[in-house]
């Protein structure tokens, strides 16, 4: 009997070169994972490593595991995001999981802005993501949950989401942050859940150290500049961050918010407009 569910892997490491550069140092990948050769995209910073994921397979199926690990060494930059979006294919009988583990040494900036998650109906997938900071590191993190494939009448038809992410300093854990969705436990359309909204958009801002007060006030100012779409940011505990929901009425709506609080997060951390997306 085939097996089809696979172990994926994605290990790398960047440094930063002699001249400034971000250059990419270690890498070791396993189907059904894989990798771009790093880029660089970002004409107001031309030494910023843009690293793009690759599952080949065009979805995450019951029994799958994928590890990510990104190791940014002092002083790198890098942007890591998907070439598409994630499916989540329907899994009876069965779940996937996925660990993802950001390693931002002293002074790096690491950002990931992966495309959104479709989690189709009778999917399961639980997620750990693990952000381990040094002095004067940054990290800004975004996921977007559509509701499933809404053409195809599956509107929070999956079984269960499980997101875990964890911020720590110098080995130390600051802060935890757990979100779980079971559409079947509770309809998620009521009233203090999504209500008239049908996606979700989180954004991370890890940045112990950095004026807190004024990296929420200006992600709460850009909040008010989005339409359909609602949300509030927030201080993480032991001064880890600014974390930010948002609400969003559709796909559209959605990218636009993780573009805003992406952009207006950049600009307060390196000082630098969005780069130019090539997808």
């Amino acid at each position: 009997m085939t097996t089809l569910h696979q172990d994926g892997l994605l290990d790398v490491s960047f440094k930063r070169s002699t001249r400034g550069k971000t250059v990419l140092q270690h890498q070791t990948q396993r189907f059904p994972l894989r990798m771009t050769v790093p880029m660089y995209l970002d004409a107001h910073d031309p030494s910023m490593a843009f690293l793009y994921v690759q599952n080949p397979t065009g979805a995450v199926i019951a029994g799958d595991h994928l590890t990510t690990s990104v190791k940014a060494e002092r002083g790198s930059r890098v942007h890591v995001t998907t070439q598409s979006a994630t499916k989540l294919h329907s899994m009876a009988g069965g779940g996937s999981c996925q660990r993802m583990t950001f390693r931002i040494c002293q002074d790096a900036y690491l950002e990931h802005i992966p495309d959104m998650m479709i989690p189709q109906a009778g999917s399961k997938l639980s997620q750990r993501v693990t952000v381990e900071l040094e002095t004067g590191a940054c990290f800004i993190g975004a996921e977007t949950i559509s509701p499933g494939r809404r053409l195809s009448d599956e509107v929070f038809e999956y079984e269960q989401l499980d997101f875990e992410t964890s911020v720590s300093l110098n080995g130390k854990l600051l802060c935890l942050d757990r979100l779980k969705i079971c559409p079947s436990e509770g309809a998620p359309r009521r009233r203090g859940s999504f209500g008239s909204h049908a996606y979700l958009v989180t954004v991370l801002v890890a940045a112990p150290g950095r004026d807190l007060p004024a990296l929420t006030s200006a992600l709460d100012s850009a909040l008010e500049t989005m339409s359909n779409a609602s949300g509030g940011a927030g201080e993480l505990p032991n001064g880890a961050g600014v974390i930010v929901r948002i609400l969003a009425s559709d796909s559209d709506a959605a990218d636009q918010a993780r573009r805003s609080i992406w952009r207006a997060a950049r600009a307060m951390l390196i000082g630098l407009p969005l780069p130019r997306e090539r997808k």
